[in-house]
């Protein structure tokens, strides 16, 4: 991602089992750092519009999932949502950040909320974006289509080799961004070129590790540590986001503390490419409101 006037800083941190975690800082002014949770496949591409201003008043702190992007292979078999979270710290203790806010879209919400629970004392804010906590298989019971992901990912690694060519080939097509746009997948103000390289990041990575981190995030709810969270708590979504369903936007909303909900008429879950300016204008209002 290149934002103008900004030099991302990358490097290889050491997780707790000893994994190399590629994290990434970049950004400016004295402002409280943030902390970006990307969903699993998903690199910064989804924020691109959207941090610019937010990173020219406080540094910014992302990693890559381990196995995915520049991150190495995890050394141990962890790979719950636990372990992601462990990472996330490692990221923001090599940078000697101790308090921070917290943002996540899509499933990296999920591990947002692991955090938010596990180190309540660190988190002063939290965004979650088209997200809430996991998918449980069992939530198909109630027609959720997205507690079916880590269903299809639990088989879909296996045929991984295949399945990467012909998605790596999908993407690498001229025509994409036309394809995207006919699909329906994202509204008529997404940006497609961001959402492009969002997709080609995602093929770029071992889809057999893809699929299996998709399997351990999603499938796991997380529903218990909602209660734990103590950060003032905002969710953003879109009312036509079929992943986030209004079902679980009211039981997580009603089971976090202090939390409350901005719903954005027209946006799909690629909210983050569709209303970048709404979103860092929400964003920069939620953090000044909360003081931080």
């Amino acid at each position: 991602m290149t934002l103008t006037g900004l030099d991302p800083d990358t490097a290889l941190v050491e997780s707790f089992d000893g994994t190399a975690i590629a994290v990434t800082r970049f950004g400016e002014g004295d402002g409280l750092p943030l902390l970006v949770s990307n969903a699993v496949g998903a690199n910064l591409a989804a924020w691109r519009r959207s941090l610019v201003d937010i990173a020219r008043l406080r540094p910014i702190v992302a990693w890559d999932h381990r196995g995915l992007f520049g991150s190495e292979p995890g050394l141990s078999e962890r790979n719950d949502p636990g372990t992601h979270a462990e990472d996330a710290i490692a990221a923001l203790d090599h940078h000697d950040i101790e308090r921070f806010a917290l943002a996540a879209w899509s499933n990296g919400t999920r591990v947002a909320i692991e955090i938010a629970a596990r180190y309540p004392e660190r988190v002063a804010a939290l965004v979650l974006v088209s997200g809430g906590s996991g998918h449980p298989p069992g939530r198909l019971l109630r027609l959720e289509i997205a507690s079916a992901i880590p269903i299809v990912a639990s088989v879909a690694k296996y045929f991984a080799g295949p399945l990467a060519a012909r998605f790596q080939r999908l993407v690498a097509r001229p025509e994409i961004t036309g394809l995207i746009r006919q699909s329906g997948m994202v509204g008529a103000t997404a940006d497609t070129p961001a959402l492009v390289d969002l997709l080609r990041g995602m093929a770029s990575c071992d889809l057999k590790t893809l699929l299996a981190s998709l399997e351990a995030v999603v499938g796991d709810s997380g529903a218990e540590l909602l209660s734990q969270i103590q950060a003032p708590t905002l969710m953003i979504v879109g009312d036509r986001d079929q992943f986030t369903t209004g079902r679980m936007v009211q039981e997580v909303s009603r089971a976090v503390p202090n939390c409350r909900v901005i719903h954005y008429e027209g946006a799909t879950h690629y909210l983050p490419l569709e209303y970048p300016a709404r979103l860092s204008d929400d964003l920069r209002a939620f953090l000044a409101e909360v003081g931080v």
